[in-house]
């Protein structure tokens, strides 16, 4: 089993169109068409994995307001188990205006929640199993403290943990097996040794959070593997970029379902590596269409072979 832990967030989006400026106000009137809720953050890596048809549980907050019953809905549609530990005030909700394709506005409805207790953390890792999995979607809204002797409890278990962080500690992964951040999280993690080039600037993060594996993703220059001692440049797949929403999700849930189908990390990487250029062609998190990632893995059998059969 995959578990995810972390801030589950609703992504709203409506979708419109622009004929005319408001009199009121230079802005732009949008006329409604439609509008759509998909589940974002931890919540859109657990959909991901949930279309690779991964065995999987949620373990997040949300509050029991009119957002939160949106998001269990989703999730119990999706048939994914989850459990809500009860910590948020406000369930958190980003709304997207789109006319015409393109993003207008976000509106953006949180706030911080209380964090997991380590009774709590106890509680969670003695759910986890050596044979699983566990990916960390910190999205920074409060409902994960230091996780040093939690992942300290898993590393003794010989369970892999993957992290998606966030902020400028990466102690607070201290004891993780992966660690994913951008080349923006990494800069801002290592301010304080600015003058460090990028590689330079991955040891130190590693060091400091006493990972065994880093993933940097670099955007439009591909993303780079680093272990303790070496490093693999994975160039960027070619792709009509539409919408970079959830990129960063779609890489470590492709990366961790790919592991959890036995895939050495360099394949996992490279797998993760298509998922994600799929995902930048679509408008918001994307659903991952195996027919679609089949034909643009087709060079790939040891890739098409762990994805789910199309008629499932």
């Amino acid at each position: 089993m995959i578990h995810v832990i972390g801030d589950v967030i609703l992504d709203r989006y409506i979708n419109g169109s622009v004929e005319r400026v408001s009199p009121e106000a230079p802005v732009p009137v949008v006329n409604m068409y439609s509008k759509e809720n998909k589940l974002g953050g931890a919540g859109n890596v657990a959909s991901i994995l949930s279309d690779f048809k991964a065995p999987l549980k949620v373990w997040t907050s949300f509050a029991s307001d009119s957002v939160g019953e949106i998001i269990s809905n989703i999730l119990l549609g999706r048939e994914i188990d989850v459990h809500n530990f009860k910590k948020s005030e406000v369930s958190t909700c980003k709304t997207r205006i789109l006319a015409g394709g393109q993003q207008i506005v976000r509106l953006d409805e949180e706030r911080k929640s209380l964090p997991i207790s380590e009774d709590e953390l106890d509680l969670l890792a003695s759910q986890i199993k050596p044979e699983d999995l566990v990916i960390i979607s910190d999205y920074d809204k409060g409902l994960l403290p230091a996780l040093g002797n939690f992942l300290h409890a898993l590393k003794e278990k010989n369970v892999e943990t993957y992290v998606d962080p966030k902020g400028t500690d990466f102690s607070k992964y201290r004891n993780c097996f992966l660690i994913k951040p951008n080349i923006k999280e990494l800069n801002l993690a290592t301010l304080a040794s600015n003058e460090l080039d990028t590689e330079s600037k991955v040891r130190l993060l590693m060091k400091n959070s006493s990972s065994d594996v880093c993933l940097l993703t670099k955007s439009a220059e591909g993303m780079s593997l680093y272990n303790l001692k070496s490093k693999q440049d994975f160039e960027i797949i070619p792709s009509e970029v539409y919408d970079v929403t959830g990129a960063g999700d779609t890489v470590i849930a492709a990366l961790a379902f790919a592991r959890f189908k036995q895939l050495n990390l360099t394949d996992a990487a490279s797998f993760s590596n298509y998922c994600a250029a799929y995902a930048v062609t679509k408008v918001g998190c994307a659903e991952m269409n195996i027919s679609e990632l089949c034909r643009i893995m087709s060079n790939h059998r040891k890739f098409i072979d762990i994805l789910p059969n199309i008629e499932e």
